[in-house]
């Protein structure tokens, strides 16, 4: 991508309005991201990047932050989100065949290069991109929720054999018994839990889910983002993206 598609790309997120984006997100709260005191460079975290930001200056408030990332052309802002310490964090899953991260960040609307982040690179316009080598990073074993392209989303839950697991959440009213989740065929090895699994198609727009297990509500234990619902109980959270018109 040349010097000028990057500026067009970013000076379109700046334009388009960043503030709907941000009020959709909920905090995530595995005890790494809520325990993170300072900014960083970006590092692996159960197959994902963490990214992390703090103002230099705690006296001006910071009401907004995002990334964007060349291997998505600058066409997606991924807002952070503030932890108990004051740190803003991004937790990012990186699609497959990606072996690096070009990218900058935006603070209330101001674009830089990632201050945490010593990596950088230099166009030839003099525009800084924050830079991360994925080598070597720890794959991760199993995905909860899979979004493939198209609007499915596998959920996989293991467990011990022989348990009735039904996936549960805003898009089938909470229902325990709407949506059962097979255990995959297979005896498992002595003392290794079963893997339950269901795809189902979910719309555009974040959802909100649990599992059922014997009738005992339990989050994703493979999804880190996590949040409350009205009655305070703890969910799990994440958004199946838009889907692309197809080209004429």
């Amino acid at each position: 991508m040349s010097s000028t598609e990057r500026l067009l790309l970013v000076g379109a997120l700046l334009t388009a309005g960043l503030g709907p984006l941000a009020a959709q997100v909920s905090l995530p709260t595995p005890i790494e991201i809520q325990s993170v005191e300072r900014a960083g460079p970006p590092r692996p975290l159960n197959g994902q990047v963490l990214f992390s930001f703090l103002p230099d200056r705690p006296s001006r408030p910071v009401r907004l932050v995002g990334a964007s990332f060349e291997h998505e052309r600058f066409a997606v802002f991924h807002p952070y989100v503030r932890n108990a310490n004051g740190v803003f964090v991004l937790l990012l899953e990186v699609p497959e065949g990606v072996d690096s991260l070009t990218y900058r960040i935006a603070v209330d609307g101001l674009w830089t290069h990632d201050p945490a982040n010593p990596q950088r690179v230099e166009d030839p316009s003099g525009v800084v991109f924050s830079t991360y080598g994925l080598e070597g990073m720890p794959p991760r074993s199993l995905i909860s929720p899979e979004v493939h392209p198209g609007g499915n989303v596998t959920f996989r839950f293991r467990g011990q054999p022989g348990r009735f697991v039904s996936l549960i959440g805003e898009f089938n009213r909470w229902d325990p018994f709407w949506e059962p989740m097979p255990e995959v065929p297979g005896q498992p090895g002595p003392n290794q839990p079963s893997l339950y699994e269901v795809t189902l198609r979910l719309p555009p727009g974040p959802h909100y889910y649990v599992f059922s297990v014997d009738g005992e509500r339990v989050p994703d234990p493979l999804n880190v983002e996590l949040t409350e619902d009205q009655e305070g109980y703890r969910v799990s959270t994440f958004r199946v993206p838009a889907r692309t018109a197809a080209a004429p």
